[in-house]
């Protein structure tokens, strides 16, 4: 079943982002953030972006959400999406299930084009958005620095 996150959601969204944090590079974050910092996020996000968690068996075993994609006001109808399934929980479409509900409700709030951003050595992801219909925009080298080395970033776009 795929819902609306809720605050109280946070632990365990944290629980499958954690791994990707501490393991990966596919999130450029070094820490991970701490249950009130994931909260905010999902607080921040619900409402015009959109933030959801697909349950099964009574937990949550993953979740996409859209974030604002740059600053300007020119950018407003502009997200970027994001996904993460549990590990133990990949290969089972769930990651395809949540972005197609998810770009679905951010078309019924306005947005006009939907920015995916992957680090390019995670091929995975790149070969999922694709099957979506997202269109390779372009790749920006050694742009994150993680786990000892450079990575670099692979840009889709889709227009709602």
């Amino acid at each position: 079943m795929i819902r609306e996150a809720k605050a109280s959601d946070a632990r365990e969204i944290l629980g499958i982002y954690a791994h990707y944090v501490e393991n990966t590079a596919v999130s450029f974050e070094y820490d991970v953030p701490e249950v009130s910092e994931m909260e905010r996020r999902i607080r921040d996000n619900k409402d015009k972006y959109e933030y959801l968690v697909l349950e099964k068996d009574g937990h949550i075993a993953g979740y996409a959400y859209g974030s604002r994609f740059r600053d300007r006001k020119a950018y407003e109808r502009t997200v970027e999406v994001s996904v993460y399934v549990h590990k133990d929980e990949l290969k089972r479409g769930y990651g395809s299930a949540l972005m197609k509900e998810l770009l679905k409700r951010l078309k019924e709030k306005g947005m006009k084009t939907a920015v995916a951003v992957v680090t390019s050595e995670n091929e995975a992801s790149s070969r999922a958005f694709m099957a979506m219909g997202f269109t390779y925009a372009g790749h920006l080298p050694q742009v994150g620095y993680k786990l000892g080395s450079w990575h670099g970033i692979n840009q889709y776009f889709r227009i709602l």
